[in-house]
């Protein structure tokens, strides 16, 4: 009886671990897309398009109040146009983006005269984080803030 119990200790083993892995699996997650409420489709669509980068992507709703916008990463905002004055922005409720090189977004931002600041408010300046990643932060034509930063992975 023990030489059957001692066989079973692997098997019993692997078919633990293969579940824990399944379980795993189901509850991985990762970033589809954030959806925001803007004044304007057309002014917020051209800023995340100059500033950023973002191409519009196709809009599976056929809302004509809805648009989607996509980098290259597939990642996506989906923006509504709608009622904004019981939205409270402020810095600490931001997206947060990285890039490979901070210099060259901050020479886009520039060449499009979209000001950025650091995280303490100082125009044209880097904020550096203790752990060295650089940091910058804009906000769109609604008010709502970006963070810009080298933590490229």
């Amino acid at each position: 009886m023990d030489k059957i119990k001692h066989k079973l200790i692997p098997v019993l083993f692997f078919i633990s671990t293969v579940a824990v892995s399944q379980i795993h699996a189901q509850t991985q997650t990762q970033f589809n897309h954030l959806a925001i409420v803007v004044k304007d489709l057309q002014q917020s669509k051209d800023f995340y398009a100059k500033a950023l980068g973002f191409k519009p992507i196709e809009d599976p709703t056929g809302n004509p109040l809805i648009d989607w916008m996509g980098n290259s990463r597939d990642q996506q905002i989906h923006m509504l146009q709608g009622d904004m004055s019981a939205i409270q922005l402020t810095k600490s409720f931001h997206l947060s983006l990285a890039v490979e090189a901070l210099m060259p977004i901050i020479n886009r931002l520039k060449e499009h005269q979209i000001p950025y600041e650091s995280w303490e408010g100082e125009a044209g300046k880097v904020t550096i984080r203790p752990d060295g990643v650089r940091q910058i932060y804009i906000q769109d034509p609604n008010g709502y803030w970006i963070e810009i930063n080298d933590d490229w992975k």
